[in-house]
């Protein structure tokens, strides 16, 4: 091939390519402008999902004749100035003589006394028909620090009461104390004591409060850190007996009738069988009954309070502790509260749901209470197990 031929076959197939990208380009849409950047829109808000009794994330069939629900009725009026979760809020109200222990930890005498002021404020704050239920039941105390338990219950005459052990008192008035010192301080008080009270259990010792000489002596007597102690301690004991009121109000004892409590001869026994592990254990769902009714009137409570208001923080803190102690769970005595109380990972989400919807002024179903303890409130059974029993 001559070179005349060799250069007029490269210029055909040149022409023959630049032919080619002509035709691509002109089928082709035709170039857009770059858009300016502008700030999205914000997304529709997600549909809220249907939830079964308690919050629970199941869908609940509709069954003629009941109320629906997973559609609690709107309160009538929303609550007031509805306390704000994780903000640091104190109380103001001074401590009473006595209260204190020279490191700044509050004596067991106030935690029990301030205990029987929070069943009261809690029972007063109840509506009409609950609160005429639980008039007269009485708080007891169990001095024990081998049993982290409360209890309501009735003793084998019939008698509703109420129990605390000195254990479970200690316990969240030690997690009260280093959280607020963490707080003020920077400290990791309450991971530090957590970890340890584990571990103690798992040698199945008894409970104790912070260690002597964790908190420095300057940060013991220190004012703020005592008033949000205070307040931690407080919002912590009042969901636990709001919880325990709840099982008599909402008839889950089916001993609470408003009666005047008078101890006889075998009471105490009745006690301490009540915060052992020989006690019987609510149907679960109940448990989680009493989660929100507990939720509720703490809430309510709260709402009503001049300083200090009440949120669901102290719900939530006693949960993430006994979410650690739920892996060992076993045969120690220490463990029974744990036990017999359905796991954290589900109370948690209850509290939390039912705290939402209190602030939208929504309340939970108002049904008939039942009686006799034991039966479910629920008119079906649940469609999947739960844990611990």
């Amino acid at each position: 091939m001559t070179h005349l031929t060799r250069s007029a076959l490269v210029f055909a197939l040149m022409l023959a390519s630049c032919r080619r990208r002509e035709e691509t380009s002109s089928s082709a849409p035709a170039p857009t402008a770059v858009p300016t950047l502008t700030p999205a829109p914000a997304p529709a808000p997600a549909p809220t999902p249907q939830t079964g009794p308690f919050g629970l994330p199941i869908a609940i069939p509709t069954i003629p004749g009941l109320p629906n629900f997973g559609t609690p009725q709107p309160a009538p009026t929303p609550p007031a100035n509805p306390g704000t979760p994780g903000a640091i809020v104190t109380e103001t109200a001074p401590l009473p003589p006595g209260a204190l222990e020279p490191d700044g930890s509050f004596a067991l005498p106030f935690l029990e006394q301030e205990a029987q002021y929070l069943i009261h404020t809690l029972a007063a704050n109840l509506d009409p028909n609950h609160r005429a239920r639980v008039a007269n039941i009485p708080l007891n105390f169990m001095n024990t620090l081998t049993e982290v338990n409360a209890a309501a219950g009735c003793t084998r005459g019939g008698r509703a009461f109420m129990v605390a052990t000195a254990a479970i008192l200690v316990l969240h008035a030690a997690t009260a104390e280093a959280r607020a010192v963490d707080e003020i301080a920077g400290t990791h008080l309450l991971q530090d004591y957590t970890d340890r009270t584990v571990r103690l259990v798992t040698q199945e010792q008894m409970v104790r409060g912070l260690p002597d000489g964790v908190v420095p002596p300057a940060m013991a007597m220190n004012p703020q850190k005592l008033a949000r102690q205070r307040y931690l301690y407080d919002v912590q004991i009042a969901f636990i007996l709001g919880h325990e009121l709840a099982h008599h109000y909402r008839g889950h004892t089916g001993c609470a009738n408003g009666a005047a409590a008078t101890p006889q001869q075998g009471d105490f026994e009745d006690l301490e069988r009540a915060v052992s592990s020989l006690a019987p254990l609510f149907n679960q769902p109940l448990e989680l009954e009493a989660d929100t009714w507990g939720t509720v009137n703490v809430l309510d409570t709260g709402s009503r309070r001049t300083t200090g208001r009440w949120t669901e923080d102290g719900a939530v803190m006693s949960m993430n502790f006994f979410e650690r102690l739920e892996g060992l769970r076993g045969s120690s005595p220490l463990l029974f509260f744990v036990r017999s109380h359905p796991p954290a990972a589900l109370r948690r989400p209850v509290i939390q749901l039912w705290s939402s919807q209190w602030r939208a002024g929504v309340r939970p179903p108002v049904l008939s209470a039942p009686q006799g303890g034991g039966a479910s409130p629920l008119p079906f059974p649940l469609p999947f197990p739960l844990p611990g029993r």
